[in-house]
């Protein structure tokens, strides 16, 4: 396998970048750059040198030697200064050696993956990480990177690797029964796996949610300040302000941090009859987002807040918007100003008070669409098995654990069957 090199830091000049190399060849960079070998996991200063022996850098040499490394490989890093020519004359290096070639993107954290240092669900953390920009996005994805969720997986699949142990073992010794305890105990821990993988699911949507971001939609008639709020709170001019109906048309989306919730916040065309087919689609489309979105927020400068054309059962804000000119002492409506700056904190305290009530009180949480959906199939051949005498069709029994298994697996890695045979012969005497 080739050694990998890259620079771990962005393009841009810097104070200081860090240049990684991982692989089997890694022990020859001294030799490439002209230093002398530095002691394993001790930083160390030296002077790197191209092939023609002229400095490049006076640079912080760092060996972690495999496997106990990020990538479970040999490990350097350089930590050289933050010059683009610096960076370019140490790739000029690398790149004429055999053995040696670029990294693809995400290759170190793919190699971290293949050598058992991190699994699927933990990569996908880190790059989740790496990405956040709120600090739910950072606690959640810190979470997952640290391997909260795949002990979730880990525990659903030791219990499903012994479900799948004893019905293989009496498949093997078909002229006997499961003994009634130890059939009462796989029934209760099928059903303690079900009720697990079920209220996981019902909360995987917080997770997708803190990830990409809780969608708001406001929605209004033309001309009651919908766009001068999404730009308020934007603090930009992300949306046309006029005094014409009908400017927005279509839907304009600023994502923006309300105390540590990712949100979508989305602008739409004002709701009114119109001869319009422009804004009439743009009004179809309004709709269409509201119904999709986790709040909506209806806008109004007078006391109509009634849209029959809204079906969604999602949480509803109302927001009088002309509070400098007349307060409605309705306590269910809160008033605004974007004018005076009147009320706009309270809006914003009612929607993170709503996010935080979503919230579950656990920490595993799925949150890719690749986790919902092997969780669904896991909980269909569950319900599936029961179906079925454990006695009279253990194979069939067997033949959907194999498949709630290999859903589970996929999620971290993959099960080694080779798993399923030792429970076997610790827990029965096969060899008898």
């Amino acid at each position: 396998m080739d050694t990998i090199f890259s620079s771990a830091s962005n393009s841009q000049k810097s104070a200081i970048k860090v240049f990684r190399v991982s692989g089997s060849k890694t022990k020859k960079i001294p030799k490439i750059f002209s230093f002398k070998p530095t002691p394993p996991r001790v930083a160390s200063l030296r002077k790197i040198y191209d092939q023609n022996h002229k400095i490049i850098d006076n640079a912080l040499i760092i060996y972690f030697p495999g496997p106990n490394t990020v990538t479970g490989e040999d490990v350097i890093e350089l930590h050289i200064h933050g010059s683009i020519v610096i960076e370019k004359k140490i790739y000029d290096v690398l790149t004429k050696l055999k053995g040696f070639r670029i990294a693809a993107r995400g290759e170190f954290t793919k190699r971290a993956f293949l050598n058992g240092i991190l699994d699927l669900t933990q990569a996908e953390g880190l790059n989740d990480l790496i990405n956040s920009e709120t600090e739910n996005q950072h606690k959640l994805s810190m979470s997952q990177y640290e391997g909260v969720l795949s002990k979730k997986i880990y525990s659903w699949r030791d219990e499903v690797i012994w479900l799948l142990s004893k019905l293989e073992a009496l498949i093997d010794f078909s002229d006997e029964e499961l003994p009634k305890e130890l059939e009462q105990t796989f029934n209760l821990k099928v059903l303690k796996i079900l009720r697990d993988m079920k209220k996981s699911l019902k909360y995987s949507n917080y997770g997708e949610r803190i990830r990409n971001g809780f969608v708001i939609t406001i929605l209004g008639r033309p001309n009651v300040g919908k766009s001068s709020l999404i730009n308020y709170l934007s603090d930009k001019k992300a949306a046309i302000v006029t005094d014409e109906a009908g400017t927005t048309r279509d839907i304009i989306e600023v994502i923006m941090d309300f105390e540590g919730f990712p949100v979508i916040l989305n602008d739409t065309a004002g709701i009114r009859s119109t001869k319009s087919e422009a804004e009439r689609i743009g009004i179809k489309r309004a709709i269409e987002k509201a119904e999709l979105s986790d709040i909506i927020l209806i806008l109004s400068d007078n006391e109509d807040f009634t849209y029959p054309e809204i079906k969604s059962t999602c949480k509803k804000i109302l927001v009088h918007t002309k509070s400098d000119i007349k307060i409605l002492p309705n306590k269910g409506i809160l008033n605004i100003s974007i004018k005076d700056n009147i009320g706009i904190d309270k809006l914003i305290k009612v929607i993170v008070s709503h996010l935080k009530s979503l919230a579950p009180k656990q920490d595993a949480l799925l949150t890719r669409k690749r986790h919902i959906e092997a969780i669904k199939r896991s909980i269909y051949a569950l319900n599936d098995m029961q179906k079925f005498d454990l006695n009279v069709n253990p194979e069939i029994a067997s033949e959907n654990l194999r498949i709630v298994a290999k859903e589970i697996g996929s999620m971290t890695n993959i099960i080694d069957v080779e798993e399923i045979l030792d429970d076997i012969f610790s827990s029965f005497c096969i060899g008898k």
